[in-house]
């Protein structure tokens, strides 16, 4: 192949491989802001803190590192910089697998969602049973299995059905495990998108480091480019000072060059010959 060729076929896929990174990144800056969303919606969702307040806080640690990952590797497309295009590789591929790792544990525990939830709420009837009391009032709900099951308050774990402020006559289990369920999937199918993207990032942005040149071509390349316009520089002083090219360019002689005599007056130089104007 010419190297004319070559070198376009490089530029046009730099190009297109730079456009799809930009682009890619642009979608998992925001599918990082959708997670960290969730996260915050989480911490302040009272289902949500009783199985886990470790699960919001997560959420919002892998969507900021999304966002700021996505905010590099968009900076090294746009740059085209290959050290800070390998390091986002690299760290986005670190992040990919720990997100794998992290879907495995959560996919592991989805069968036993009555034990988790159980084991949540004897710890928040032990230690808050103010949450347990949110809970209670936001799914219009008494206690866990059954109406009388660790419901709050424990004093008088009955005031819950009968009181005229509540009067729930329905256990919890049922609405928690729904919503379980419900953000498991919503964070999953969240998950999936965003592992979709970043595996096309990962190798979008793979192919744009190794069309880009490397240190040592590109030095070679402005060695190359600062010699030739050095002879081209070179070239065309030497055309200038050659009478032949003057008066094929202007269409009339090159004139004599002047200088100054010893008196002061100047002197018509002429190619061969020397001669003093009157």
């Amino acid at each position: 192949m010419p190297n004319y060729l070559r070198q376009n076929t490089v530029q046009i896929s730099v190009s297109a491989a730079r456009t799809f990174v930009i682009l890619t990144n642009t979608l998992t800056l925001l599918v990082g802001l959708i997670l960290g969303s969730i996260g915050i919606y989480g911490l302040y969702s009272p289902d949500v803190r009783l199985y886990s307040s470790a699960i919001p806080l997560a959420t919002i640690i892998i969507g900021l590192l999304v966002f700021i990952i996505s905010i590099i590797g968009c900076c090294g497309a746009v740059w085209e910089n290959r050290p800070v295009l390998t390091s986002y590789f690299v760290i986005l591929l670190v992040l990919v697998i720990l997100q794998v790792i992290a879907a495995v544990l959560a996919l592991s525990d989805s069968h036993n969602v009555e034990s988790v939830l159980d084991k949540a709420w004897q710890a928040a009837y032990d230690s808050h049973p103010k949450l347990i009391r949110d809970i209670e009032d936001e799914y219009s709900c008494c206690g866990f299995k059954d109406v009388l099951d660790r419901a709050v308050p424990k004093r008088t774990p009955s005031a819950c059905v009968d009181s005229s402020w509540f009067g729930y006559d329905i256990p919890c289990y049922d609405s928690l495990y729904r919503s379980y369920k419900h953000h498991q999937t919503t964070l999953g199918v969240w998950g999936i998108i965003l592992a979709i993207v970043q595996f096309l990032a990962l190798g979008f942005a793979y192919i744009l480091i190794t069309c880009l040149p490397k240190d040592s071509e590109l030095e070679r390349e402005y060695r190359s480019e600062h010699d030739r316009l050095v002879q081209e520089g070179r070239g065309r002083r030497e055309q200038q000072h050659n009478p032949q090219y003057y008066q094929r360019q202007h269409g009339q002689p090159q004139p004599a060059p002047y200088s100054v005599g010893s008196s002061g007056r100047p002197l018509n130089t002429s190619y061969g010959s020397t001669t003093t104007s009157s």
